[in-house]
C-alpha cells in the first residue's frame, strides 16, 4: 500500500509540474488568426486545383455566352469520357432511364437528370460555355468532373453532346417591344 501511496504522489507532483509548461496555455487565450482573415497564396504557375477554386468562370457569367467549343476537340475522346462519367445518369443515348437514376427502383432520386437529346433536351437551351462550367463544377445534384479531366477533356465532351439528337444550340429570340 506504501508503494502506491508513494507512486501517486510522483506520478501527481509530475501532473502538477505540467501545468506550468507552455502547451498547457487554454485555447480561449491563445493567439490565433480566422482562416478568412489574411489572402489566400495563390497556386503556383501550371498546377490544378482540386476543387478548381482558383479557375475563372461561372455558368451563370455574361462572358459565358460568348465561350464556344474550340475547333481542336476530338469528337471519340468525347464519346468516351461522355460514356464514363455521363451514362450512368443521363442514359447511353442521352435521354434518361439510366440505372443510377432509375426511380422505379425505391424513389432514390426524386429530380430525375435532365435529358440531352431528343424531344425535350435543356442542350439546345444552353449555350457551350454554361454546358462546359456545368461539367467542370456540377450543379445542384450532379457532381462536377473537373477533378478528372482538364478543360480540352471537358470540351471535347460538351462538343459529343452537341452531336446528340436534337442538342444543336438554339439562341433565344429577342423580342422586339
Amino acid at each position: 500500500m506504501r508503494k502506491f501511496i508513494a507512486a501517486a504522489l510522483v506520478f501527481g507532483s509530475f501532473s502538477t509540474l505540467a501545468w506550468a509548461f507552455p502547451w498547457d496555455t487554454d485555447m480561449a487565450d491563445a493567439v490565433f488568426k480566422r482562416a478568412y482573415a489574411w489572402e489566400m497564396a495563390t497556386l503556383p504557375e501550371d498546377t490544378i486545383s482540386v476543387n478548381h477554386a482558383r479557375l475563372q468562370g461561372d455558368r451563370y457569367a455574361p462572358e459565358t455566352a460568348a465561350m464556344v467549343i474550340p475547333e481542336h476537340v476530338d469528337l471519340d475522346e468525347g464519346k468516351m469520357l461522355f460514356d464514363v462519367y455521363c451514362t450512368a445518369c443521363h442514359g447511353v443515348d442521352g435521354k434518361g432511364k439510366a440505372p443510377v437514376t432509375d426511380n422505379a427502383s425505391g424513389r432514390r432520386y426524386p429530380i430525375p437528370p435532365p435529358v440531352l437529346s431528343g424531344t425535350g433536351n435543356v442542350t439546345k437551351a444552353r449555350n457551350d460555355g454554361y454546358l462546359f462550367f456545368t461539367v467542370r463544377d456540377g450543379s445542384a445534384i450532379m457532381p462536377g468532373y473537373g477533378y478528372g479531366m482538364m478543360d480540352d477533356d471537358v470540351w471535347s465532351l460538351v462538343a459529343y453532346m452537341r452531336t446528340l439528337d436534337g442538342a444543336a444550340y438554339v439562341a433565344p429570340v429577342e423580342v422586339a417591344e
